[in-house]
């Protein structure tokens, strides 16, 4: 009979790191990242009631101007109808490519926040990794600098 292989080495698979502290410091910083919205939830399109209110209005509104164009003005159906869905697509192209260009003005793009997160997040490290008296120096060229 052959004989048998020594059993694998057990491995560890812990690690230093606990995960609920990081899920914890992930919710601190969206808590002090986000300045709050003074709309109400259901109003705020960055939210999912927002996002839901937002579509039914981009629904029924060409809907009303619709009636009201043809019931009401009492223009041709027709003419209404390619009339409000030239001018319905756009004025909504127009809004979201204004939409487009202030958030790259204000660099309020996810790739913008996702780096400034990361060079936060290696400044932070460096700062923990440097000695006591390291820090007070760099605190006291920062307070030299800004005077």
């Amino acid at each position: 009979p052959a004989p048998k292989p020594p059993p694998p080495p057990a491995v560890s698979l812990q690690t230093n790191r606990r995960p609920e502290a990081s899920s914890l410091r992930m919710s601190e910083q969206k808590s002090e990242g986000s300045e709050g919205s003074s709309l109400p939830v259901f109003l705020d399109p960055g939210t999912k009631g927002g996002a839901v209110v937002l579509s039914l209005l981009l629904f029924v509104v060409p809907i009303v101007v619709y009636q009201v164009a043809t019931g009401v003005f009492g223009v041709d159906e027709i003419e209404a109808g390619r009339d409000i869905g030239v001018g319905f697509s756009v004025i909504t192209m127009l809004l979201w490519g204004a939409s487009y260009i202030f958030r790259v003005a204000t660099k309020d793009m996810t790739y913008a926040k996702q780096l400034k997160d990361y060079e936060d997040a290696v400044i932070a490290k460096r700062l923990e990794e440097l000695d006591e008296d390291e820090v007070q120096a760099l605190v006291e060229d920062i307070e030299r600098d800004q005077f």
